[in-house]
């Protein structure tokens, strides 16, 4: 899958974050939002879940499929709104 699926990480103690932060509403840490290859969220997991749950989205995505098997799951989750915020000269940076 690796040539058809990217990761990318954001730390929700990055200022510079704040807009995406906000546009896929990310309340909980972890958040993984899955987006099409046009940036369309297609659902998002938060929180401790069972590994496959990721993994079958994953597989979903890669394989083009319409929909995405657990869009919208929520299981145990640390609170981003108790976050410490940096302000971060690189956007890249996760520290």
């Amino acid at each position: 899958y690796r040539d058809r699926i990217n990761f990318v990480m954001l730390n929700v103690d990055n200022t510079k974050w704040e807009q995406e932060l906000d546009e896929f509403g990310v309340e909980g840490i972890p958040h993984f939002a899955f987006l099409d290859k046009e940036g369309n969220e297609e659902g998002n997991v938060v929180g401790k879940l069972p590994r496959q749950y990721f993994l079958d989205n994953v597989v979903a995505l890669s394989s083009g499929d319409p929909t995405i098997p657990h869009a919208r799951a929520v299981g145990q989750y640390s609170s981003a709104e108790f976050r410490k915020v940096h302000q971060v000269a690189d956007p890249r940076s996760h520290g």
